[in-house]
Formats: structure tokens, C-alpha cells, sequence
């Protein structure tokens, strides 16, 4: 598993390399995460993001301000070029999680990742 999460990584960077940051989250538990971001302590209230259609989701003391979210994807802002956090989910229990610089669109940053987490369903 671990290697198809890297291989959809490194494809997910080289198409988008605004996209700095990725995690793949399996109920609540991080299966794994690129080595600059830790999203260990805040993974449960992230998951729970796009259900609770949260306004506001707390990443290693960054808050990010939904922007639009569905019961399958999350985008949201933070303010002072911090960033964009971005979910989508691969299948019942997986999410792809992911952060992008300020300067990048979201919106096509979120469907970058959307493809990835088609090509990971059959391995989270």
C-alpha cells in the first residue's frame, strides 16, 4: 500500500507542484504523510470536516476557512498566504488529504487530488 500512496505523490507533485504537502487518512488514523507535514494530532476533527460541514479546521495551529466542501471533498483558506487545506475521498473509509501554497487555484488543486484518490481506492 505504502508504495502506490508514494507513487500517486509523486505524480500528484510533478503535476502540481504547488501542492507541497499529502496524506492519506484511513477512518481516523494518517496510513501515511510526507515527511514536512504531521497531521497526527488533528487527523480525527479533520475527518470529520466535510460531514460536519465545519467552518473553520485546526492543522498544526492553522486555521483554514471552508471555502466549499460536499460530503466527499473539503477546501478551505487560511488567511496571511498560509495556504489551502484539501480533501477529497478516495472510498467509505479513506480520505486524500493535501496542502497547497497561496498561490496556487484550489479549485484545480482539488481535482488534481481527486485523481489521485481515484487511483489510490483499490489500495486504501
Amino acid at each position: 500500500m505504502e508504495s502506490a500512496i508514494s507513487q500517486q505523490w509523486y505524480r500528484l507533485y510533478a503535476n502540481n507542484p504547488k501542492i507541497q504537502a499529502f496524506a492519506v487518512a484511513k477512518g481516523d488514523q494518517v496510513v501515511w504523510q510526507t515527511e514536512n507535514w504531521n497531521l497526527l494530532d488533528d487527523i480525527k476533527q479533520i475527518v470529520k470536516a466535510p460531514k460536519e460541514e465545519a467552518s473553520k479546521v485546526s492543522v498544526g495551529g492553522i486555521k483554514y476557512k471552508r471555502i466549499a466542501s460536499t460530503l466527499d471533498t473539503f477546501l478551505g483558506t487560511a488567511a496571511d498566504g498560509k495556504g489551502h487545506l484539501l480533501m477529497v475521498r478516495i472510498n467509505e473509509g479513506g480520505w486524500a488529504i493535501a496542502w497547497a501554497e497561496s498561490t496556487s487555484v484550489p479549485e484545480l488543486a482539488l481535482v488534481d487530488l481527486a485523481k489521485a484518490a481515484i487511483h489510490l481506492s483499490s489500495h486504501v
